[in-house]
C-alpha cells in the first residue's frame, strides 16, 4: 500500500511535497493577491478566524491549479478512481490573524457511509508560503475522522460567532491534547479527509499566510445518489453555510470554455433528480457503532 494513502486512511491526512512548480505557484500567488485586494474589510471581519473565505468559482484563473498534472498523478497514486471537483476557497490569514477554530468539514453524517472507510470528500490544501506554527500552519487530530473526540460535541463549529472571534477565549481556538502541527513548504500539498478535526495556529508573523483549499470527491460514482445530488448543489453554490448567496453567483459552468476544458474530466455531471442528502455537520456515534 502506498505510504501516503495509508496515512490518509489511518490518520486522516498526508502531505505530498512540491506538487506545484515555481511557475504555477507564482501565477496562483498573483491571482490570489488580486482576489484578496478586491475583498472587503467587512468580509475580513466576518471571517476573522479563517482570514478569508473567497470562493474560487469567481476566478477562472484557478483552473490550472484544479487540473494541474502533478495533482492528477496524486489521484492515481491514491487510487482516486473517479475524482470530481465541487468547490474551493482562498483562505488567507493576515498578519496577527487569530487561530482558526477546531472543526471538521463533512456534512453527510446522516448516511451510514460516513462511518466507514469510504472517503467521500477530501481537501487539497496548497499553501502559497512556507508555514510553521508561528505563522499559522495547519494542525490536526490524527484519527479523528474515524473516532469520536470531545470536539465533535462542540456547537456551531461553523457559526458566525466563531468566524468573527466574538470570544477569543473560546477553547475551540486553543491547543488540545494530541494535536499535530503540519508545517509545509510553499507548493506542497496537504490532503485531508473532510471528517478530520483540524484547525490552524494564529499568524504571529507580519506576512499574509495564504492557501487554496480545493474539495474533491475521490470516487464520486460510488457515493449514494442523494449525496451526489447534494454535491451538485454545492457545485451550484446553493445551500452552503460557508458560501451564502443566491442564484446570481458565478459557478464553474459560467467559466470560459478554455478554462473549463482544462478540468472537463473533473467537473460534475448533472445531479440525480432526487431530494438531496440532508445537510448535517454533526456525527452520530450511535450510527458509527453499527459500522
Amino acid at each position: 500500500m502506498d505510504t501516503a494513502y495509508q496515512q490518509l486512511c489511518e490518520d486522516g491526512y498526508c502531505v505530498i511535497e512540491q506538487v506545484l512548480d515555481e511557475a504555477l505557484l507564482s501565477d496562483i500567488s498573483l491571482l490570489s493577491a488580486e482576489a484578496l485586494s478586491a475583498t472587503s474589510s467587512e468580509h475580513r471581519t466576518q471571517n476573522r478566524s479563517q482570514g478569508s473565505l473567497i470562493n474560487i468559482a469567481d476566478y477562472p484563473g484557478y483552473a490550472p491549479l484544479i487540473g494541474n498534472a502533478k495533482a492528477r498523478e496524486v489521484f492515481q497514486r491514491l487510487s482516486f478512481d473517479d475524482p470530481r471537483f465541487s468547490s474551493g476557497y482562498l483562505i488567507s490569514k493576515p498578519p496577527s490573524g487569530p487561530a482558526l477554530f477546531w472543526h471538521q468539514d463533512w456534512w453527510g453524517w446522516d448516511d451510514p457511509i460516513s462511518y466507514t472507510d469510504e472517503i467521500a470528500q477530501v481537501y487539497f490544501m496548497y499553501y502559497l508560503t512556507d508555514t510553521k506554527p508561528e505563522n499559522g500552519c495547519l494542525r490536526v487530530l490524527p484519527g479523528s475522522h474515524r473516532h469520536r473526540h470531545v470536539l465533535h460535541d462542540a456547537d456551531a463549529a461553523h457559526g458566525e460567532s466563531l468566524s468573527r472571534v466574538d470570544d477569543p477565549n473560546d477553547p475551540l481556538y486553543g491547543s488540545v491534547k494530541d494535536e499535530v502541527p503540519v508545517p509545509v513548504q510553499a507548493g506542497d500539498l496537504v490532503i485531508g479527509d473532510a471528517r478530520l478535526l483540524h484547525s490552524a495556529y494564529a499568524n504571529q508573523s507580519d506576512v499574509e499566510r495564504s492557501l487554496i483549499t480545493l474539495w474533491f470527491h475521490p470516487n464520486y460514482r460510488r457515493l449514494p445518489a442523494a449525496m451526489r445530488a447534494r454535491i451538485r448543489q454545492i457545485f451550484d453554490r446553493r445551500g452552503v453555510d460557508t458560501d451564502p448567496g443566491g442564484a446570481e453567483l458565478t459557478t464553474l459552468d459560467d467559466w470560459p470554455k478554455a478554462s473549463r476544458l482544462q478540468i472537463a474530466d473533473l467537473l460534475l455531471p448533472p445531479g440525480p433528480d432526487i431530494e438531496p442528502h440532508a445537510w448535517n455537520r454533526t456525527p452520530d456515534w450511535d450510527v458509527a457503532a453499527l459500522n
